[in-house]
């Protein structure tokens, strides 16, 4: 049994980790149900209110499900936006292996620029609890473990966002078939190089039967060295703005991994 749960978490939920660090999973923030309204200057960037459900298999096995959302907050008496993503196990799992993670970027509703990351992970008997604070006129970032006390402090551009608020900048983003972007993004207290090369157009067919005109992608990438030593991964995004993820594959040493989205959201129909 704990052999078989290892095997699980070593494929969806590092899956999961993987995309987010990647800043692929968090393009599904571009758009969700319950639309509400918009929060940023640019309209449709910040969908306040909205919420987005996918599921992720292991195989052809149901093993998680995956929400987004975007809220209204105020952070240090100031108006700001709040993006989660959180992961959970499903009810088969958990009892195996139960993973409970959620990533929040609270940013600010005009600049999208980030004022604080947090990644709360759980997952099994492994904890994590980290927060990022960003001082943009200062030019700094600054890291601290809440379960370890262990802190860090290191330079930022004028424009540098964590995974989260780095993709909510590429929501309008026309991206062309056969081109390779390049991006710099903040993930594991570093500045990363990113890249994404558009391999072509797709079909993709959601839980709830619609099916999709897409655009495929591939992430090139090295937080932690996971794409590049440790397998390879596929997102579908709609083809127009605002973009939004439609499916997630990828393959790593012990399985297979999808995510698939449930329905696109009004503004994505």
């Amino acid at each position: 049994m704990n052999a078989a749960a290892r095997t699980v978490l070593s494929g969806w939920s590092a899956v999961t980790l993987a995309a987010l660090r990647a800043g692929l999973l968090v393009t599904a923030l571009l758009a969700v149900s319950s639309y509400r309204g918009v929060f940023a200057a640019e309209e449709n960037i910040l969908p306040v209110g909205q919420r987005l459900h996918f599921r992720i298999y292991w195989g052809i096995i149901p093993v998680a499900e995956t929400s987004v959302s975007v809220d209204r907050v105020e952070l240090d008496a100031c108006e700001a936006a709040a993006i989660r993503v959180r992961t959970r196990s499903n009810a088969v799992v958990e009892k195996i292996y139960p993973v409970d993670d959620l990533i929040e970027s609270i940013v600010d509703p005009c600049t999208l620029l980030p004022r604080r990351f947090t990644k709360k992970l759980s997952e099994g008997r492994y904890r994590c609890n980290e927060v990022t604070e960003f001082d943009h006129a200062a030019g700094m970032a600054r890291w601290r473990s809440l379960l370890s006390g262990r802190t860090k402090e290191y330079s930022i551009e004028p424009d540098t966002r964590d995974i989260v608020s780095f993709m909510f900048s590429l929501r309008t983003a026309r991206f062309v078939p056969g081109r390779r972007y390049h991006y710099r993004v903040m993930a594991d207290e570093k500045i990363y190089d990113l890249w994404l090369r558009v391999l072509g157009r797709e079909e993709v067919k959601l839980l709830d039967g619609t099916r999709v005109e897409c655009l495929r992608l591939e992430p090139e990438a090295a937080f932690q060295g996971l794409f590049v030593r440790k397998g390879r991964m596929w997102i579908w995004v709609t083809e127009s703005p605002p973009l939004v993820v439609t499916r997630m594959v990828a393959r790593v040493p012990v399985a297979s991994i999808k995510m698939i989205l449930e329905r696109l959201p009004p503004d994505a129909e």
